[in-house]
């Protein structure tokens, strides 16, 4: 069963989310991020939903409050000035805010919220773990080609430019748009850069983590993994012939998940039912 519903997130901004679920059977609950350009609905999200249901998850996914999109238009960059005023403090708040709705939502019953599992893609992936290591409740948290060194690439004070116009742009290679990038996003990422520490975080915290990348990710090189490929609790998991999206694009019109998406998410799910 798939429902739709709002939460209101960071700064009182409603945002869109939705649930797929099997009634009737209380199940562990994953949590998904979507990345930078991202959203909830983009490419295969919907079949990626569908394969962690069939494996046994019920399983959420946001839109943040400030990635752009609204309520209205869950698939659509609308509101440029939300996404130029994004930030990582913004969508901590937002999975804050959208797990404290869920335990009052009609589904409740059918989750089981001691069992709690976050994924993240690119940016999100950073934004699900510096959640994750903040809250000793998750029981883990498995990322797809995740920025594992936010602080360096967000937080660049010392971009005179950036700092003098106070934005700067990104075209969105897909939708052509010029999209605003405002400084606070560099002056936000370093006053909690503290939570995105990633590498010293996960030394001091006793769970297990995956880390799934793309050998030819063209976004956030692999090398990125280096951050994490030693440390205990890590495992790491190169598919070495993928990109940063796993084979997926956006309209995705296949109802077959990419050959190296499901490789990837099969390898979440045996991770995440091995810690129960």
């Amino acid at each position: 069963m798939k429902q739709q519903g709002t939460y209101t997130g960071a700064d009182g901004k409603s945002a869109g989310f939705d649930i797929q679920y099997t009634v009737n059977q209380k199940r562990p609950l994953i949590l998904f991020c979507h990345g930078f350009n991202g959203f909830k609905d983009w490419g295969a999200f919907n079949l990626m939903a569908n394969y962690f249901v069939q494996s046994g998850f019920q399983f959420v996914k946001l839109n943040f409050s400030h990635n752009g999109t609204s309520p209205m238009h869950p698939s659509e960059f609308v509101d440029l000035e939300a996404f130029g005023a994004n930030n990582f403090e913004k969508e901590l708040e937002d999975i804050e805010a959208l797990l404290v709705q869920l335990k009052t939502e009609s589904f409740a019953d059918c989750v089981d919220f001691k069992k709690l599992f976050l994924i993240g893609h690119s940016k999100g992936g950073a934004t699900a773990l510096a959640y994750s290591l903040s809250h000793p409740e998750i029981v883990s948290c498995a990322s797809l080609a995740a920025v594992l060194d936010p602080v360096t690439r967000y937080g660049k004070l010392n971009d005179k430019l950036w700092k003098e116009n106070g934005v700067k742009f990104v075209l969105n290679g897909r939708t052509n748009q010029k999209m605003p990038l405002y400084y606070q996003l560099a002056e936000n990422t370093q006053k909690i850069k503290d939570k995105l520490d990633f590498r010293n975080l996960l030394k001091a915290d006793k769970r297990k983590f995956l880390f799934v990348h793309g050998g030819k990710d063209e976004a956030v090189p692999v090398a990125e993994i280096n951050l994490v490929k030693n440390l205990p609790n890590c495992t790491v998991s190169i598919i070495e012939d993928t990109n940063h999206v796993f084979g997926a694009s956006h309209p995705f019109a296949s109802t077959d998940l990419p050959n190296d998406l499901q490789q990837a998410l099969s390898q979440i799910v045996k991770f995440f039912q091995s810690l129960g």
